[in-house]
């Protein structure tokens, strides 16, 4: 017997519950019938598609990864510099949303919840729009000598993404220069 259709708009309603309920509430305090209240929704509606708070969150990362993706474009083609100069600025745009450090900043809680889904959260920031566009980048100006044959696109990618966590730790968004893109490449030695 064959189970009822997904209905994808309940789907995605639960799910950017999940997001917001994230975002509000944080991981520890997250539930399930919390996710529900928020969603305006039975809780068996809920749980019938997550079984636990860790499936949640990979419904919450993946949600957001293909958020991030639809709103964060290919590299156009202009020559090594300029592709890898527009990586680093889609970076700069995505990391001026408010919610940016939620999900990261769980993997440096040191509660044995936060334990039990750092691995999670490492995939998700390893498999993240930001990296799938800087590597191919940093890859193209590495091998037309733009970029040096001793970096390593992983490090420089962690780096890059790394510094505005950091920027952004320290500084508040608006008043960070547009200019920040081309400062980063140049602070790590890369020039047009």
């Amino acid at each position: 017997m064959a189970g009822r259709p997904r209905d994808e708009a309940l789907d995605l309603k639960i799910i950017e519950a999940a997001v917001e309920e994230f975002y509000r509430a944080g991981y520890a305090s997250l539930s399930l019938s919390s996710i529900a209240t928020r969603a305006n929704v039975r809780p068996g509606a809920v749980y019938t598609r997550f079984r636990d708070k860790p499936e949640v969150l990979v419904a919450v990362l993946n949600h957001i990864s293909t958020s991030r993706e639809e709103q964060m474009r290919s590299l156009p083609g202009d020559g090594p510099y300029e592709d890898l100069l527009h990586a680093v600025r889609e970076v700069h745009k995505s990391f001026m949303g408010d919610d940016v450090f939620a999900i990261p900043a769980l993997t440096l809680q040191n509660t044995d919840e936060a334990v039990g889904v750092r691995e999670l959260i490492r995939e998700d920031l390893k498999r993240n729009r930001h990296m799938t566009l800087l590597r191919p980048a940093l890859i193209a100006a590495k091998e037309a000598g733009v970029v040096g044959d001793h970096v390593s696109v992983s490090i420089v990618s962690a780096m890059i993404v790394g510094s505005y966590f950091s920027m952004l730790l320290g500084v508040d968004h608006g008043d960070l220069p547009d200019d920040i893109p081309e400062r980063l490449l140049a602070s790590l030695g890369i020039t047009p």
